[in-house]
């Protein structure tokens, strides 16, 4: 940069000279022809002429020093902007990543061992969807309306965009209970409806923090401990703030632990699946439902709602699914007869590659599409963007069957039918386990099987423990039942004995009509 800034000097010195000198030339020329025809006139010719070419190259020359000023002036602005885009990212203002952390790490090398800092990391909560679902337009104005707010909420923090849907921003902060404060008041700011397209936007983030240098000097740990926090607070169901804490620490080597162990169960065949009945009106089992087991030789019996988390944070979550599927689909071959449910959850459903790998699982076991469904989970409607939408259709359109479950409850309800291409439906447990304790619950599971039915849609009461809870929930409209009452979760050879037992009886009962 200093080199170019010299070559301009240089150059705009020259071009201000140069007017200059072609009139001291023209004039000494002047007095040259007029001496030389005093003394000699015939010298008037050869001076006239040399001055005349004299001029032209003059001119020539101006023109070129005029043309260099031109692109000296655009190299000027070329470089600024570089430095621009370097210090500043386009879309939101604040510094890039590379220029937050050099003034991050000059900041906290002129920090006084007495000033405490706060180191904040900031995660925008479902920026996907809404590029998906609105446009990237709307995402822009959202991330530049996000770091508007850090502005506005912390004046005097340095603030940056690291990349995507990632902030993080340091300021002075009296202690860790006043950081956590800040953050939560920055939440509830940026839950205010904002207009944009004509429309209101309403936006959440989830934020971690760390204290400097009260768990440390470094900026490297600083970065690190702030993400910890910050997925503590998406773990804790976003919207939120968490501080970092050393219980963060050991839990993260902790689900890192499960990781490469829970890789290695996928890679040996550690893993298992038990199967729980899906009964019909009159008793007979109409599907069953897949649900993973890992009996792990270390750690014992480790339950799905520690490991599958985990597995959702990773890619580990795409080996995890393929493999249940496989080996539920390979495990139906001695249950001809019955439906085959497994659980899908968003992580997949959000690639593309998803739909490729269900059709080849599909092709190599040889199972009908007809007799597979495939279960999504509340998270896959609350994130039903319509590229997720347009797989589940891509999948429905090979014959298999879609069903959302524990329907009714958190943000999966009413308004996900209208959008969401699937087939069935299964009422939460929460709704079963109140049949009969009052005329309202009652009501509330019939008005949800009334809504699915009239959409031709399956109604699956899930929960079920005791006769009353099935008396009730087939009075209610519900079509199909399952839960601890009709039968437990249990391994293939139970269930496969379970189902020639059936078949037999009904085999039996219709020779005997």
């Amino acid at each position: 940069m200093d080199r170019v800034i010299s070559l301009w000097n240089d150059g705009r010195d020259l071009l201000h000279g140069a007017p200059r000198t072609v009139l001291s030339l023209a004039g000494a020329w002047a007095l040259a022809a007029s001496l030389g025809a005093t003394v000699q006139p015939w010298l008037l010719a050869p001076i006239g002429l040399a001055g005349a070419v004299a001029l032209v190259v003059l001119a020539r020359l101006a023109r070129r020093l005029r043309a260099l000023e031109g692109d000296l002036s655009q190299l000027t602005a070329d470089q600024e902007a570089l430095i621009h885009r370097h210090v500043l990212d386009d879309i939101t203002g604040v510094m890039t990543r590379r220029a937050f952390l050099e003034a991050v790490s000059a900041r906290l090398s002129a920090r006084s061992s007495d000033e405490a800092l706060a180191f904040f990391a900031l995660d925008m909560d479902h920026l996907k969807p809404l590029n998906d679902s609105f446009g990237h337009r709307a995402g822009d104005f959202a991330l530049s309306y996000i770091a508007q707010c850090i502005d506005q909420s912390f004046p005097g923090a340095l603030i940056g965009r690291l990349g995507g849907d990632e902030f993080a921003f340091v300021l002075p902060c009296a202690n860790e209970r006043v950081a956590l404060r800040l953050g939560r008041d920055f939440c509830c700011e940026l839950n205010r409806p904002v207009m944009t397209g004509g429309r209101p936007l309403t936006l959440s983030a989830s934020l971690g923090v760390v204290m400097v240098p009260e768990r440390t000097v470094y900026l490297s740990e600083a970065m690190q401990f702030a993400d910890i926090a910050l997925y503590a607070a998406k773990r804790a169901g976003r919207n939120q703030i968490a501080a970092f804490d050393e219980e963060m620490m050991r839990d993260l080597k902790q689900r890192r632990l499960i990781e490469r162990e829970l890789r290695a169960a996928i890679l040996l065949n550690e893993l298992d699946i038990h199967y729980q009945p899906i009964t019909g009106h009159d008793g007979r089992t109409i599907s069953v439902e897949a649900l993973l087991r890992w009996q792990s030789p270390s750690r014992g019996n480790i339950s799905p709602a520690v490991f599958i988390p985990i597995a959702e944070s990773t890619a580990l979550i795409d080996q995890l699914g393929e493999w249940v599927l496989r080996r539920a689909l390979s495990d139906a071959r001695e249950l001809p007869d019955l439906n085959i449910s497994v659980n899908v959850s968003a992580s997949q459903l959000r690639r593309d590659d998803v739909v490729d790998m269900v059709a080849r699982v599909l092709r190599e076991t040889g199972h009908p599409p007809r007799q597979l469904t495939l279960e999504l989970t509340e998270s896959v409607a609350i994130q039903a963007t319509p590229d997720i939408c347009r797989r589940l259709q891509a999948l429905r359109d090979m014959g298999i069957l879609v069903s959302l479950d524990d329907f009714g409850t958190g943000f999966s309800g009413f308004d996900y039918l209208r959008h969401l291409p699937v087939d069935s439906i299964k009422i939460d447990r929460s709704y079963i386990a109140k049949l009969g304790e009052s005329d309202t619950d009652n009501v509330l599971v019939s008005a949800l099987a009334s809504v699915a039915g009239a959409m031709r849609l399956s109604v699956v009461a899930e929960g079920i423990e005791n006769e009353s809870q099935l008396l009730l929930a087939k009075a209610a409209g519900c079509t199909l039942f399952q839960g601890y009452f009709m039968a437990r979760p249990m391994p293939k050879a139970a269930i496969v004995q379970r189902y020639r037992t059936e078949h037999a009886r009904n085999q039996q009962e219709t020779v005997s009509a």
